[in-house]
């Protein structure tokens, strides 16, 4: 918008427009330049609601703060943000809701505790009992309410939150698959943060988050949603022909690789069908329709994002490694970490996401997409609408090179929007260099013993950093053929790429050995 001029011209008449709040109501302010800037800090919290008492950030649109100036350019759309407490609310205690804090959002919610504010479990209706305890030791922490999310609906969990008097609930995250959709909900009824409902259909449901990148003409992967053997017929009809036949298999609502099937045969493709319909999950939630895919052959990526306010940053580029082992062609062997200027097609794969959450509708939290690079360009396999799962054991690693993590990203994105708005847009600069590595198992059955000079010589490695064993002597071990039942991984980092890659392949060496024994 040109300046105006008043008088003389001495001075411009300049405007702004401000978002505020959590429901981010526009404001629009008009000023003249030059100007006292308290005249402007004045305005700013009369048209705004900002008490004297409290303190606030003025944000650009990269989420950087600005200070409050008559010079500022004319035009230009601001956040309000404000970080200093509220009035009559010095009673009570800063709490944030975490759905289903499990995995991750167990560490997600460890971090918050840190931090000094208070944390509210609230439970999904759709999660098992047994995942309630699927928390590592190290990050348990007493919760200062649970809230089970019931048959009565949102309304009443809205009310039960609001009823924890003592208690000033800032803002609801997600902590586990199985939260996404109550997050939308519970974040829109308390009118906190949110991405919304509108499009919460897109955010659990594989088929029609592509259905909906194809209708904004982004790459999307070929599919059809099968209730019925003929919906699988029809699939395998309208295949287009391959010199080599593969198709991918998969629950609608899944995660992580349970009851994923790369199929080579249109009778693979109709087995893997039967086996999954009608089932239960990994999440416990039961398979009411599957999902049948074109085959990507290009290499898997996940990029791991972290929003505010639409404004997007990718925190985190890991580069997949999968194996056939134990018959499954789908077995995490591991990941690497990656700077976005390893590879030539990184930023393109990048903007691609960024592009895939705006189709999604999301503007603020956590996001975890896989996604493949083909010769068409980067096609989604899915986002994951929460944080990276793997109960979190990647962040040390992504923060001893980077310096952050998805999760400590997810927490500025929240509470500290200028240290957000600090973050680059992709990861680069990287300090250090990092692999995770999967433990895996090529027997079945109750663990007798675990080689602990295989251990020990793991241990040894010049990158090694930390373990996680999820199996223990005495109790049930299960042939390796996804990421659920992998058992366990150990992270490495070293400044030096190639040490690195040699550790990371000495470990696979000792692991193919073999280091577990059954009874």
């Amino acid at each position: 918008m040109p300046d105006a001029t008043r008088g003389n011209g001495a001075s411009a008449v300049k405007v702004m427009y401000v978002r505020v709040g959590h429901t981010m109501k526009l404001r629009r302010l008009t000023w003249y330049d030059p100007c006292e800037p308290s005249a402007l800090d004045a305005m700013l919290r009369a048209a705004c609601g900002v008490a004297p008492s409290q303190q606030y950030l003025l944000l650009d649109q990269t989420m950087c703060a600005v200070a409050v100036s008559s010079s500022l350019p004319s035009g230009e759309t601001y956040e309000l943000s404000i970080v200093g407490p509220a009035p009559g609310k010095e009673h009570k205690k800063k709490a944030i809701v975490v759905i289903d804090p499990i995995s991750t959002g167990a560490v997600l919610a460890y971090k918050i505790s840190q931090m000094g504010i208070k944390v509210v479990a609230v439970w999904s209706e759709v999660i098992p009992e047994d995942l309630k305890n699927f928390v590592d030791p190290r990050v348990a922490i007493d919760f200062a309410a649970r809230i089970e999310h019931g048959p009565d609906g949102i309304a009443s969990t809205v009310a039960q939150v609001r009823a924890l008097e003592d208690l000033d609930v800032s803002d609801v995250m997600v902590g586990c698959e199985t939260g996404v959709l109550l997050g939308d909900m519970l974040s829109e009824g308390l009118g906190v943060r949110t991405n919304g409902t509108a499009k919460s259909g897109l955010r659990r449901n594989k088929f029609y988050q592509t259905e909906a990148l194809r209708t904004a003409k982004l790459n999307a992967c070929g599919q059809k949603l099968a209730t019925t053997i003929d919906d699988v017929e029809r699939f395998l009809k309208e295949k287009p022909p391959a010199q080599v036949f593969k198709a991918v298999v998969k629950p609608v609502e899944g995660a992580g690789s349970d009851g994923v099937f790369i199929c080579d045969s249109p009778e693979a493709v109709r087995s893997a069908f039967k086996s999954l319909e009608g089932t239960k999950n990994v999440l416990g939630l039961t398979n009411y329709a599957v999902l049948l895919q074109e085959y990507l052959r290009g290499d898997e990526y996940v990029v791991d994002t972290v929003s505010r306010s639409g404004v997007h940053k990718c925190v985190a580029i890991w580069k997949y490694d999968k194996r056939l082992f134990n018959g499954s062609p789908v077995v995490y062997f591991g990941m690497r970490l990656m700077p976005v200027e390893a590879e030539p097609e990184l930023r393109a794969m990048v903007e691609y996401i960024f592009n895939v959450l705006e189709q999604l509708g999301i503007r603020n939290g956590a996001i975890h997409s896989e996604v493949k690079f083909e010769e068409r360009g980067p096609v989604l396999i899915e986002a994951n609408c929460r944080l990276h799962g793997g109960e979190g054991t990647w962040a040390p690693m992504a923060e001893e090179c980077l310096g952050y993590s998805a999760v400590t990203a997810m927490l500025d994105a929240y509470l500290d929007p200028a240290a957000f708005g600090a973050l680059p847009s992709m990861p680069s600069g990287f300090r250090a260099h990092a692999k995770e590595a999967k433990l895996r198992s090529a027997v079945s059955g109750v663990l007798k013993t675990i080689d602990q000079a295989a251990l020990k010589a793991i241990r040894e490695l010049p990158s090694y950093r930390s373990e996680m064993i999820a199996v223990k002597v005495g109790k049930r071990i299960d042939l390796t053929t996804d990421a659920v039942t992998a058992c366990g991984n150990v992270n490495f980092v070293n400044k030096d790429l190639k040490q690195l890659e040699k550790d990371y392949d000495a470990f696979h060496e000792i692991v193919g050995r073999s280091i577990f024994t059954i009874e």
